[in-house]
């Protein structure tokens, strides 16, 4: 396909359950838009059928595979899959679709609506709406991390790690070539990165739906990005970012 309007990046780790669903109403959103787009999937070592799911699901939208012969983190999967997008427009998403797909617009219109490169979606906004909030530990966990990576690292920002982000393509290249964080925590990590090049980001409320068959666990996966967090951080005093 050359030159879509939107590439669409899905990470996916375990996701035979649900991916097929994903793609589904993925396909069926952009078809009743007329979005001209492909679709991104990237395997992260799945010890499951996820990759086969994939090949099966018959879709109008293209989907391009990518798979990872071992697990390297969902970090990692975005990255690969951001550099192997065409679109003018590349949105990175979860699996799970906990932000619905409709969603893209309300991102591209506040994208286009000023001399804005990031427009990522927030659950910690005025006007963000949550239909099915998280438990009261991991909603509580969340919002710890939030106000650490804010006062560490990104004043301004309410909300790094929701996992529905949306580039224009022309700064990819200049942000993820010096992503070096390959798990949960890469969210912060190009954000700064994006920052530091001069890039505009805008956080917008969304309507999400937590799912409770989550990958990420509310305590363990919560320390080691709070680590990988202080480890940008530090990277940030050596001068590692030299851009």
């Amino acid at each position: 396909m050359n030159n879509p309007e939107l590439s669409i990046v899905i990470p996916c780790y375990n996701e035979s359950k649900r991916i097929g669903a994903t793609l589904r109403t993925i396909d069926a959103f952009l078809h009743e838009k007329g979005i001209v787009s492909e679709i991104i999937a990237v395997d992260d070592g799945s010890s499951d059928n996820t990759v086969e799911v994939l090949r099966k699901t018959d879709i109008g939208t293209p989907v391009k595979i990518i798979s990872f012969k071992e697990n390297q983190g969902k970090g990692a999967a975005v990255k690969r899959g951001m550099f192997a997008a065409s679109g003018s427009l590349v949105l990175f998403s979860d699996a799970d679709l906990s932000t619905p797909i409709d969603e893209y617009l309300r991102l591209k219109d506040a994208l286009l609506s000023g001399n804005y490169h990031i427009a990522i979606a927030s659950r910690g906004l005025p006007g963000s709406n949550k239909e099915v909030p998280q438990g009261f530990f991991r909603d509580r966990m969340g919002k710890l991390f939030g106000y650490m990576v804010g006062f560490i690292l990104l004043p301004g920002i309410h909300d790094s790690q929701c996992g529905f982000k949306l580039f224009k393509k022309e700064c990819i290249h200049d942000i993820f070539t010096w992503q070096t964080i390959l798990g949960f925590g890469f969210d912060p990590e190009i954000l700064y990165i994006a920052r530091k090049q001069g890039y505009k980001i805008i956080e917008v409320p969304v309507t999400w739906r937590n799912n409770f068959d989550t990958k990420l666990h509310p305590l363990i996966d919560t320390f080691f990005i709070g680590f990988e967090l202080f480890k940008i951080k530090v990277k940030v005093l050596l001068k590692h970012y030299q851009i």
